[in-house]
């Protein structure tokens, strides 16, 4: 799949166009240089997002949070 002329890559579980298209703006926003390809890598709790850029032969890697940490816990103390 392409989004701006930036590959998209879903290796692992379930992505809509949509959701793709959200974390590549969002990623777009807050880099200073151009995308390459950005890869995800869904589970139950996170999604893994790699980005690779243009300019610079360099990767980066972030993990998100599906759920918020207060989901999580049972008590709140």
């Amino acid at each position: 799949m392409m989004i701006d002329d930036i590959r998209i890559v879903i290796e692992k579980g379930s992505l809509t166009a949509d959701e793709a298209a959200y974390y590549v703006d969002r990623l777009k926003s807050t880099s200073k240089f151009p995308l390459k390809r950005v890869t995800f890598q869904r589970s139950d709790n996170y999604i893994d997002v790699r980005c690779a850029f243009k300019e610079i032969p360099f990767e980066r890697l972030r993990r998100i949070p599906l759920t918020s940490q207060d989901e999580k816990r049972a008590v709140n103390h």
